[in-house]
C-alpha cells in the first residue's frame, strides 16, 4: 500500500485495504516460524501528518494456520493485532540519529537504541510504501508458542502418542543421574 503524502491533509486519510493470502504467506514462510497462511489480512489505517511527519495508526487481522507446538496438532488462528507508527523524513531522521549518538558519548546509557525513537521509521520521497512495516508488524505478532488449547498434554516423550487422546503407559519418568549410581549397589 503506497500512501502519497500531499494527499494527506489536516484532517488525515482513512485507509483499507486487503493483503492476498498469497502475499501473506510470503511473510509468514519467510520468516521460517511455522505458520501458514489460510486466508489474507485485512488491513484499516487512520494516517494523519504533521508538518513534514507522517503518523499511522493501524489494526490488522489476519487468518493463519500451522501446528500446535506441544501436540503438532493443525490450528487455524485469527490473529488480531495493532500498531501506531511515526514516520520522518530520512533528513530529519539522520539528525535525530547523529544528536542521539553524541549524547549517548557523553551520557552512556544501557541499551543499543534510543526509547523515544522506537517507534519512527524514515521515508524518503512523497510516496510511502507502508508494506515493509505491515511486514515488520505481522511477524512482530505471531506467536511464539502456538498451542491448539491452554490445557494441551502434548506427545509422549517415549511413544510419540498424543496425550491429549489418553495415557499411552509408558514410563516418562525420568530418573535423577545424581542417584544413577546407587541403582548398581546390591544390598546383602
Amino acid at each position: 500500500m503506497r500512501v502519497n503524502i500531499d494527499e494527506i491533509k489536516e484532517a488525515g486519510i482513512d485507509r483499507r485495504w486487503d493483503l492476498p493470502r498469497e502475499a501473506l504467506d510470503a511473510i509468514v514462510l519467510g520468516d521460517r516460524s511455522g505458520w501458514r497462511a489460510s486466508g489474507g489480512a485485512h488491513v484499516e489505517a487512520r494516517i494523519e501528518k504533521l508538518d513534514r511527519r507522517v503518523f499511522v495508526k493501524a489494526r490488522v487481522t489476519a487468518e493463519l494456520a500451522g501446528e500446535c507446538s506441544r501436540c503438532l496438532a493443525p490450528i487455524a488462528s485469527r490473529l488480531p493485532f495493532a500498531f501506531a507508527l511515526t514516520l520522518v523524513p530520512a533528513d530529519e531522521y539522520d539528525e535525530q540519529e547523529s544528536v542521539a549518538a553524541e549524547d549517548k558519548a557523553h551520557h552512556p546509557v544501557a541499551g543499543s537504541f534510543d526509547p523515544q525513537h522506537a517507534e519512527e521509521e524514515a521515508y524518503q520521497g512523497k510516496v510511502v510504501d507502508l508494506d515493509p512495516f505491515l511486514r515488520e508488524q505481522v511477524l512482530l505478532s505471531l506467536p511464539e508458542y502456538p498451542v491448539c488449547r491452554e490445557g494441551c498434554k502434548g506427545l509422549c516423550s517415549v511413544c510419540g502418542k498424543n496425550l491429549n487422546d489418553g495415557e499411552c503407559g509408558c514410563d516418562r519418568k525420568v530418573p535423577d543421574p545424581r542417584w544413577a549410581g546407587l541403582a548398581k549397589v546390591k544390598l546383602t
